[in-house]
């Protein structure tokens, strides 16, 4: 059976325990936060996935609700014609700085 009190020396009880936390974080690619960025970019109009698989919840969230924002005013000015220019821009600058940016944030890590 297991040891009481008595057992122990009171050496064992006075010395201070140390405690070891192993917390194991793996590594993550930049190339799936990339892919992740780019695939539901192009098929589905959403960006941010790519930076929630590298950890920044937040910034993935600030992407995909920032964008859909972008994108519904960009629908709107499409009543006065101007949209037409805007969002194909605005959906180009997205595809470019979002996989740059969750790459980065993965290496940086």
């Amino acid at each position: 059976m297991g040891r009481r009190r008595d057992d122990y020396d009171d050496d064992d009880y006075d010395r201070p325990r140390r405690v070891v936390h192993h917390h194991y974080h793996a590594e993550k690619s930049g190339g799936t936060a990339a892919i992740l960025e780019i695939l539901p970019g192009l098929l589905i109009q959403t960006f941010g996935i790519g930076h929630m698989y590298a950890g920044n919840v937040a910034v993935g969230l600030l992407f995909m609700f920032g964008y859909w924002f972008v994108l519904a005013v960009n629908i709107a000015l499409c009543f006065v014609l101007i949209g037409f220019v805007t969002l194909p821009l605005c959906w180009i600058g997205a595809m470019i700085l979002s996989p740059i940016l969750a790459s980065a944030s993965c290496s940086s890590r």
